[in-house]
Formats: structure tokens, C-alpha cells, sequence
């Protein structure tokens, strides 16, 4: 990982020896590796989706493309919906990626279609999310970033390319995430978060590194 990971492995240290981000956090210890859900395909075209694992589910709706993550020690199952809300013939794809494998991956190029992928089995329907805590990183696009995602009791390292929704399933406390640009020339993150749908810290901008805390 370079200079990037050299950073971060000194950040994640300074975390798990001192205060955290908060003040309050603690000792964070490092989470596994975490499942990413991309969903790609004609840039631009619109969708809506919903994301679950053994636990909890959120629905939301967006462009393509995005990246998304859960934050929480995964769980064995996970599913990714998703829906085109145009009539033409544009190409939406979604994917579950583990590590830098593939899981399952479906496309379609339908009028409304409607991709599925998952992992696992969902033995029964989990509830909403609560609190549903989000952070979404803007920019800058298709630029590959590392970040730093933490609660009271636990650390998550990242590693995606924006447009990023990272949600937080059931976190212990408030929640703090720094993101780590590759270089000086990397440019400005652009990042917010919401809470149970209201915004909590309004879309905020900084580079090569960005952090953003939950108030």
C-alpha cells in the first residue's frame, strides 16, 4: 500500500493507543475484512436499492456508480437489490466483492430491470436499520482511497473508490471516519453524514485527507 498504508498504519496505531478520533473512543481493535457492494454500469443511470445482511437493511436510491459498505463484523449472509427507474436500454450491474474476489454478479439491460445478488441465506426478513447512521464520500470519482472507520468499540479499514455510501449497522457510540488520499496530488475528499435521515454534518471538503465526526 505504499506511502498510504505506512500513514495509515501509524494513524491506526495512534487511534488504538491513545483517545481515537472522538476523545472518547478508546482502544478500537481492527474488524475483519469487510464485503463491498458495487453497483456500476451506464455512468449516470438512475437507480433504487436495498442492501441487508443478517441483521438490518437499507433502502436508498442513487446514480451510477457507487460503492457500498458495511460496517460491522459481516455477518454470513448479505443481499444487494437494485432497480432501474428509467425505460431505456442502459446497463446497471451490481456485485458483491470479497477481498478482491467476485461473489456474485448480475446485470441487465431492461426497461426497469432489476438486478439481485447476494451471499449466504437470509433465513429471515431483518429489520430497518436503527440507527441508520450514513456517511457518503462525494469525490473526487473513480480515484482509489483508503479510510478509517470507527465506533466506541471498533475500527474498520477501508479501501473502495468514490462515490462511496459506507452505513454503520448498529454502531456502539458515535462513529468517526478519515479518509487517506494517495499523495499530495490527490485532490479533495468531499464527504457527509446523515442520521436516521436528517443530516448531521453537512457536506465538508479537505484533502489529501479528510476526517468527519458524528457531533
Amino acid at each position: 500500500m505504499g506511502v498510504i498504508g505506512a500513514a495509515l498504519a501509524v494513524y491506526v496505531a495512534s487511534c488504538n493507543n491513545q483517545t481515537g478520533f472522538s476523545g472518547s473512543v478508546g482502544n478500537t481493535p481492527n474488524g475483519p475484512k469487510l464485503p463491498s457492494y458495487q453497483i456500476l454500469g451506464t455512468v449516470g443511470t438512475p437507480f433504487t436499492a436495498t442492501i441487508s445482511d443478517d441483521r438490518s437493511y437499507w433502502t436508498l436510491q442513487g446514480n451510477v456508480p457507487l460503492s457500498i459498505v458495511i460496517c460491522n463484523p459481516p455477518s454470513a449472509s448479505a443481499q444487494l437489490v437494485v432497480t432501474k427507474t428509467t425505460s431505456d436500454n442502459s446497463l446497471l450491474s451490481a456485485e458483491i466483492i470479497t477481498g478482491n474476489h467476485i461473489k456474485d454478479v448480475q446485470e441487465t439491460s431492461a426497461p426497469f430491470g432489476t438486478v439481485q445478488v447476494q451471499i449466504g441465506t437470509l433465513t429471515s426478513a431483518p429489520g430497518a436499520a436503527s440507527p441508520d447512521l450514513r456517511v457518503s464520500l462525494l469525490g473526487p470519482l473513480n480515484v482509489k482511497y483508503n479510510a478509517l472507520v470507527e465506533d466506541s468499540n471498533i475500527g474498520f479499514i477501508l479501501q473502495a473508490r468514490a462515490p462511496t455510501l459506507i452505513v454503520f449497522d448498529t454502531p456502539n457510540g458515535k462513529v468517526d471516519a478519515t479518509f487517506f488520499g494517495n499523495g499530495r496530488n490527490f485532490g479533495k475528499f468531499t464527504a457527509n453524514m446523515t442520521l436516521d435521515g436528517a443530516v448531521v454534518v453537512p457536506t465538508v471538503s479537505g484533502g489529501p485527507n479528510l476526517t468527519i465526526r458524528q457531533p
